[in-house]
């Protein structure tokens, strides 16, 4: 198997044929991976995990707002430059004014972004079927934050007790290193907020419920039957949305916060790699929005 950009990429290709509502999305996305993996070939892990690494007894694992800047803005500008080649003209045209300012405004999106590592994400961001998007600094949000997920999840790759084996690539339950006490709606490695929660079967736990970090794609045990937002563990008010397009892919969602989250079903499509899969299902996105829903953490592409 090869590195986790590669086999999110071959997933978004494998599901263009099978979602073409989507094949504009996937399309992009497949071309976004090969930038993020140059990105992370480039991460100093190690040197970089010994920098970031909190006490001992501090969670987050990562303090994620203490990322060398300085590090990042040769990597960052290499990266810009192959996001302008991919796109709509937009998210080219964004890419080229960041490359054609100073040093120091260019990384300004890497800056916000990490002085608000573990804020909820409000607005959207750009996507590649050119929806118009209000300000010019959601666009650059987007470059950071597709920038940043590589590092991220380099260097959570580099923790000791960290196996990227247990991810949601690999479609396996290898959870041995988790924190068997993290009941948190956030991630215990990089304290980002859940991107796509994940229901499989274990030996142990029939419908186990996991949560899929946004940023570095830990993965985390988290209670079945409760919003991932506010917490509520009334069923009542936990409404599930499916659609036959792709039944593997549903919406949980929560009446007490007007929040939801998209669950891959494993047990349904054992192949899936709940972070493309996500993606794909954008019909649901689509439907949640007309509820009035507002999703826990947007995807890498602002959906």
């Amino acid at each position: 198997m090869g590195s986790i950009w590669s086999v999110r990429r071959a997933r978004a290709t494998h599901l263009l044929d099978r979602t073409p509502h989507a094949s504009e999305i996937l399309t992009f996305y497949a071309g976004l991976t090969e930038a993020q993996e140059r990105v992370a070939a480039q991460v100093p892990a190690a040197e970089w995990l010994a920098l970031i690494r909190s006490p001992e007894s501090d969670s987050p694992w990562l303090r994620v707002d203490t990322l060398p800047l300085d590090g990042l803005a040769l990597p960052f500008r290499e990266f810009l430059s192959r996001v302008a080649d991919l796109g709509t003209e937009q998210i080219r045209e964004g890419a080229r004014t960041l490359l054609s300012g100073d040093d120091d405004g260019r990384i300004d999106p890497l800056r916000n972004a990490l002085s608000s590592w573990r804020e909820p994400e409000l607005g959207r961001g750009p996507n590649p079927e050119g929806e118009e998007v209000e300000e010019v600094e959601s666009l650059f949000g987007f470059y950071a934050r597709a920038f940043l997920d590589p590092v991220i999840t380099s260097i959570a790759q580099a923790t000791s007790t960290h196996d990227i084996a247990s991810t949601p690539e690999t479609a396996t339950a290898q959870t041995s290193a988790l924190p068997n006490d993290w009941t948190r709606n956030s991630c215990y490695v990089c304290g980002g907020q859940p991107q796509v929660a994940v229901l499989r079967d274990l030996s142990e736990s029939i419908g186990h419920r996991s949560l899929t970090c946004s940023m570095c794609a830990t993965e985390w045990r988290f209670q079945r039957l409760t919003c991932p937002h506010c917490g509520e563990t009334e069923a009542g008010k936990l409404p599930v949305h499916t659609a036959e397009s792709i039944a593997h892919v549903r919406v949980d969602a929560c009446t007490t916060c007007s929040r939801y989250i998209k669950t891959v079903d494993l047990r349904k499509q054992g192949n899936a790699v709940p972070l493309v899969d996500e993606m794909a299902a954008v019909e649901l996105d689509l439907w949640a929005q007309e509820q009035g829903l507002t999703k826990v953490r947007t995807n890498v592409l602002g959906l």
